[in-house]
């Protein structure tokens, strides 16, 4: 393992932003999270440049968006991918499980018990179940070529649970066909090719997430506060609770 901690999974935060209450709930994660899994923050730094000198208790991995070939999905800049930097984080550091979650991305439960339940999956792929637009309003899936699945999924990936193996394998497929956007190749090739998947919502977690706009989900986190469920989009990191 190339980890500080010692543990075999670890979890990623994605993020491009490191203002005042971000760096706070960075922190507060890293407290929560890293007595059960290794916490790093894979940052972009394309806008806003960072050196993890500052910030000596923390973990980074630094990516530049502007540098990476194909990081927005067949150049449409509503849609970037944000698998192909974890790709290369995950060959610098080897762990069994990836946790990737994105910094806007909020829980009312405790992230201890959370992580600590995915910790003791086996799983290759776990993925969000719930969505609320459906299928056909994932208006990423007209770029598709030369699908190989006979079934196409879609699940959101503001969090999700992936093995060493499925990303290798992930990484496999997109040198072969870069047009099924990540959000759709996750879960069809993990249930095309007979990938041990489980939901999240199995476990008792809700979601309330989509693309936006940061409104609407910042208001339902603030007003409605379901107990074990998580938010997305919430840009606003003053008002998480911790």
């Amino acid at each position: 393992m190339n980890d500080k901690g010692g543990h075999k999974n670890c979890v990623v935060l994605l993020t491009h932003r490191m203002d005042g209450p971000m760096i706070g709930y960075l922190r507060y994660l890293n407290a929560e999270i890293s007595e059960v899994m290794d916490f790093y923050i894979l940052y972009d730094c394309h806008a806003q440049s960072l050196d993890p000198a500052d910030y000596p208790d923390l973990q980074f991995h630094l990516f530049d968006s502007g540098t990476i070939k194909g990081f927005f999905h067949c150049g449409h800049p509503r849609i970037p991918n944000p698998l192909l930097p974890l790709l290369e984080f995950a060959k610098e550091k080897e762990y069994r499980h990836y946790l990737v979650m994105e910094g806007d991305l909020v829980f009312t439960g405790e992230w201890r018990t959370f992580v600590r339940k995915v910790n003791g999956l086996a799983c290759d792929y776990v993925h969000i179940a719930s969505d609320v637009m459906g299928d056909p309003r994932h208006w990423p899936c007209k770029y598709i070529k030369d699908n190989p699945f006979p079934h196409l999924y879609f699940a959101w990936c503001h969090l999700f649970y992936a093995s060493r193996r499925f990303l290798a394998d992930l990484e496999a497929f997109m040198q072969e066909n870069d047009t099924v956007y990540y959000e759709f190749l996750l879960p069809s090739l993990a249930y095309c090719k007979g990938y041990y998947v489980r939901q999240f919502e199995n476990f008792g977690y809700q979601f309330q997430v989509s693309w936006g706009p940061p409104e609407v989900y910042e208001r339902k986190y603030l007003e409605e506060h379901t107990a074990n469920t998580f938010y997305h989009p919430v840009k606003n990191s003053s008002i998480i609770k911790y």
